[in-house]
């Protein structure tokens, strides 16, 4: 999952337009930052903003795909590819950026692990 300097100075020009940007490399893409909330990652040189529960519907109605790490499964993404469309238009951006930020400040849920069966209690059997 690498990023191009192409693609991350796209993506840093258009985002500072509409607000402050930080960024760094994590894992083996680029996390952008906003006052210091993780809202997008870049990964493959694509954007993927932050969502939840509310703000998920607009990349559903759009069928963008979520971000899904290598051997990450099946697990919920918080994690959405931004319509390329939505980056060039400044008032557009604002909006799902504002919707991003705002999920990032949120901690995300716990994920739902698997518990291993419990042992059965030994039973000890004594002849007497």
């Amino acid at each position: 999952m690498s990023v191009s300097q192409p693609a991350l100075s796209r993506a840093l020009h258009h985002l500072s337009q509409v607000a402050p940007v930080s960024y760094r490399r994590i894992f083996a893409g680029i996390g952008l930052y906003h006052q210091q909330h993780l809202f997008a990652i870049m990964a493959d040189d694509r954007l993927y903003f932050r969502v939840d529960d509310a703000s998920r519907q607009p990349y559903l109605d759009r069928a963008m795909p979520a971000l899904q790490p290598r051997g990450a499964g099946s697990s919920v993404s918080h994690f959405y590819q931004l319509p390329d469309v939505v980056l060039e238009d400044s008032s557009e951006l604002l909006f799902w950026m504002r919707a991003a930020v705002e999920a990032s400040q949120a901690p995300l849920p716990e994920p739902a692990y698997v518990t291993a069966p419990t042992q059965s209690p030994v039973r000890r059997f004594s002849a007497g």
